[in-house]
């Protein structure tokens, strides 16, 4: 196991160093110079080629890529040219209120899709079953944006029970900082429960047809237990792999939804980092959010040993 933990960890670092190579070269290569706007319009070419030697952007750009590079090596993702502060703490500042939402809106989500999978499952090809899936595909269709909005239309604008947009950290109260997540996460929760309802009915019908299951129901086992604790643990691993995909794209993937309910993540400070050209901001986000990315998979994976000993037999070998 501890072998098989080093060799996913060593092999994040080439994917580290494309993700770097690729990130540096769309932001440099793309029009837009950060001296101009900071500096605004009215800004002489004098001034903007100070500014740009100040900020190390006159230097040849495979120069620019070791410098950047090896400032992480030693933990240094540079500094934001706008906040004024390491890339670090800005990311860490605004990394609260998306890992605050993700969590909410994954909770609902597999919690839903357990539930309406299992379900779909059980009553395959009745009323409850097409009604099921039918409401999935309208779950996965539906853009983020345009479910967020029907949905500050319904509770903050009609009924007036929760409120528009905004965000309260958890130092200020949970009911505080609850309400202000329940429907950014009802909104990406959804969509989530959409995806997961149909792996978890599709994976539960592939399992039910083994011969365990058939064996299990001759020996007298109650539908219940056959259910839930013989034929979901054998379908749950397909079914948590796609709850890991989500999670962290939930993570790393929220800007719309963050835009729309005025949240201050990680989605709003990459795109309001994008229109400023903050280019220490976005390489050094996406650089740690694809580790994050990388990291959360190899802990699903780690949880199938959990749950089949098989492959944790494997993983031992």
């Amino acid at each position: 196991m501890a072998g098989y933990i080093v060799r996913r960890l060593l092999s994040l670092i080439p994917v580290l160093l494309i993700v770097a190579i690729v990130v540096f070269l769309i932001l440099h290569l793309t029009p837009g110079n950060p001296a101009m706007f900071i500096l605004g319009e009215g800004a002489s070419p004098e001034q903007i080629q100070e500014l740009n030697q100040k900020l190390g952007l006159d230097k040849p750009i495979i120069a620019q890529f070791f410098i950047w590079l090896s400032g992480i090596f030693h933990g240094d993702f540079g500094d934001s040219y706008f906040l004024g502060k390491p890339v670090l703490t800005a990311f860490l500042e605004n990394l609260g209120p998306t890992v605050s939402l993700a969590i909410l809106a994954q909770l609902f989500g597999v919690v839903i899709a357990l539930l309406f999978g299992i379900t779909a499952a059980k009553y395959k090809g009745s009323i409850k079953d097409e009604a099921i899936m039918g409401a999935s595909l309208l779950g996965i269709s539906i853009p983020s944006f345009l479910l967020g909005s029907l949905l500050i239309l319904l509770f903050a604008v009609k009924l007036q029970v929760l409120p528009v947009s905004g965000y309260q950290p958890l130092s200020h109260g949970l009911w505080e900082h609850l309400k202000f997540l329940i429907l950014p996460s009802l909104t990406l929760g959804t969509i989530q429960a959409a995806l997961i309802t149909r792996m978890t009915r599709s994976s539960l019908l592939e399992t039910l047809s083994e011969n365990f299951v058939k064996t299990a129901k001759a020996k007298g086992v109650n539908e219940k237990s056959i259910m839930l604790k013989h034929a979901l643990r054998v379908a749950f691993l397909p079914i948590l792999t796609v709850i890991g995909e989500s999670f962290a794209g939930l993570v790393t993937g929220a800007a719309v939804t963050e835009s729309l309910f005025n949240i201050p993540g990680l989605g709003q400070l990459i795109v309001s980092s994008i229109d400023r050209r903050d280019y220490a901001v976005i390489q050094g986000s996406i650089l740690i959010i694809t580790v994050t990315y990388v990291l959360i998979n190899l802990v699903v994976d780690l949880l199938y040993a959990v749950i089949d000993p098989r492959i944790r037999n494997s993983y031992r070998s």
